[in-house]
């Protein structure tokens, strides 16, 4: 497996990053579509319905790896609760658990809405709630970035203090990079 998927390897046991994206790319998605939806063809509607079922399942998917890798950085990180960044999983937990609980109260309104066939005239609350869904998401997704690139959260700490060492990239012509 390690020669097949050499970037599964360096996860360790930590399946997170490759599950965050599904969610954010539906909840996004379903946004467009829903308001493509209301603006040019309500043709849009059902593609918009099922990014927001996907989006919402994808998150019940990623959010207890999100608290499984959590716990994998702890039990890692020498510096414990004094490790740059470790505030930021809070925040970053708490945005996301509110998306996710959003997302699945935007998914039982959307299944009531669709049942009565009554989309039109809920079309613009539901156009709204999916505007503040998607704002919660980017607000918790970039709080994981920080995590990732500001604090390096979940980096091998061999890989970055490697990294400090041989900063310096320059080739034989003289660029650095």
């Amino acid at each position: 497996m390690e020669t097949l998927l050499p970037g599964m390897a360096a996860l360790r046991n930590n399946i997170h990053p490759l599950l965050i994206h599904f969610p954010i790319a539906f909840f996004l998605g379903a946004l467009v579509m829903e308001g493509m939806a209301v603006l040019h063809d309500e043709k849009f509607h059902f593609a918009a319905t099922w990014m927001l079922y996907l989006g919402t399942l994808s998150a019940l998917v990623a959010l207890p790896t999100g608290f499984i890798a959590a716990n994998i950085v702890a039990a890692t990180d020498p510096r414990g609760h004094d490790a740059p960044g470790h505030d930021f999983i809070h925040i970053h937990r708490n945005w996301m658990i509110a998306s996710t609980a959003v997302g699945i109260l935007l998914t039982g309104y959307l299944f009531w809405i669709n049942q009565k066939k009554n989309w039109a005239s809920h079309r613009w609350r539901l156009l709204l709630g999916l505007a503040v869904l998607s704002t919660l998401v980017a607000l918790g997704a970039d709080r994981g970035g920080r995590l990732v690139f500001e604090f390096g959260t979940g980096i091998n700490p061999a890989v970055l203090k490697t990294a400090a060492e041989g900063a310096d990239h320059g080739d034989d012509n003289g660029n650095h990079h």
